[in-house]
């Protein structure tokens, strides 16, 4: 069982900007107020009357979007056209990109040991759709500035193998031919990283990256351990070596068997959606910052207003004491979320979200 952390100094007492107030939690001091951090994609564009095409074909569409939603709902940051498997596009795989639906592979590109010699070397600056939505980063830090984070999602190699080989193509591997298996993640791991690398140059101040296809749920620890845990954890090193400021990663699902492996990632904060408050604080708080985890569908989409504010303000009781906490809702904002509760969440963060 962790120790308690020594209780943190309080930062300037005056209004933070965004950027400040995120950068002054992740160094364990106390803002003037909890950060408020939404993964708003769908939601976003919907808010805003714009389809995903219309995201993909005109850039200031999806950069018009997220300052509205800045602006309306009191975010603290700011996000990219995230989770557009661009690496894996460039490497082979076909995407489907619906007209107002988020893009999906259909299909494994990878299916023996000869495809991986066709991995060249990625130019993030000339291939596929990486160099459009580079543009989107810039447009965006060029609008918001220097006091507001741009977070921007790159792939991991482990998430990004999936989806070139299929999830259960892959989980099947580790038994049936284990050094194809990690020979194709070795391989995905220089092109993750040199998009991540070129986010950073394009104005990108976070770097978000998640993965769903490790969790307990899908992979076994051991198999964590063998074949995810290295690659993003020396991923999440370069990135940091390369200029970005924080990195965040979204362990989406359940994760509960493998927490101490988490903390190793290198990230500065953890985005989770099914871990408890309170006992992750208790054990890694010094290691580790905890974001989240007000629930997308139960209470964001299917809730009241009234639900949101009371699970908001728990969320804060739990996660406020000592620091090292942003609240998010615990993973994507769902598209079809009312606005208001979205108000709710903002007004909670006013009325009970300071450390004092």
């Amino acid at each position: 069982m962790g120790t308690s952390p020594a209780r943190p100094t309080q930062s300037n007492a005056s209004r933070m900007t965004p950027f400040e107030r995120i950068k002054a939690v992740c160094r364990g001091e106390l803002p003037d107020r909890v950060p408020l951090v939404l993964l708003l994609r769908e939601f976003a564009l919907k808010y805003a009357g714009v389809r995903f095409s219309e995201a993909y074909s005109d850039p200031d569409t999806y950069v018009r979007a997220q300052l509205k939603v800045l602006q309306d709902f009191r975010l603290d940051a700011v996000c990219d056209l995230f989770v557009t498997p661009a690496v894996d596009e460039a490497l082979g795989a076909k995407i489907v990109f619906p007209d107002d639906d988020p893009p999906w592979i259909p299909e494994p590109s990878v299916t023996t040991a000869a495809d991986l010699e066709k991995f060249v070397s990625l130019d993030p600056l000339s291939q596929g759709r990486m160099p459009y939505l580079l543009d989107i980063v810039t447009r965006l830090k060029r609008e918001v500035g220097p006091d507001i984070p741009v977070m921007a999602w790159p792939s991991v190699p482990f998430r990004t193998a999936c989806m070139l080989r299929g999830s259960q193509d892959l989980y099947r591997g580790f038994y049936r031919d284990p050094e194809f298996i990690s020979d194709l993640i070795e391989a995905c791991y220089e092109p993750c990283l040199a998009y991540g690398k070129a986010l950073i140059d394009a104005g990108a101040d976070i770097i978000f990256t998640s993965n769903p296809t490790a969790s307990t749920g899908c992979i076994s620890r051991e198999h964590y351990e063998t074949y995810a845990h290295a690659t993003t954890r020396d991923m999440h090193r370069a990135l940091k070596s390369h200029g970005a400021e924080i990195i965040i990663f979204h362990p989406c699902g359940q994760w509960h068997d493998r927490l101490d492996l988490l903390v190793e990632l290198e990230a500065d904060v953890l985005h989770f959606d099914k871990v408890e408050i309170q006992s992750f604080k208790s054990e890694f708080a010094e290691r580790c910052v905890y974001m989240g985890n007000v629930r997308t569908v139960d209470t964001l989409l299917s809730g009241t207003v009234r639900g949101v504010e009371i699970e908001t303000q728990n969320c804060l009781e739990k996660g406020a004491d000592g620091g090292r906490y942003i609240l998010s809702a615990d993973c994507i904002v769902p598209r079809d979320t009312d606005p208001a509760h979205l108000h709710a969440m903002a007004d909670a963060i006013e009325r009970h979200g300071s450390y004092s």
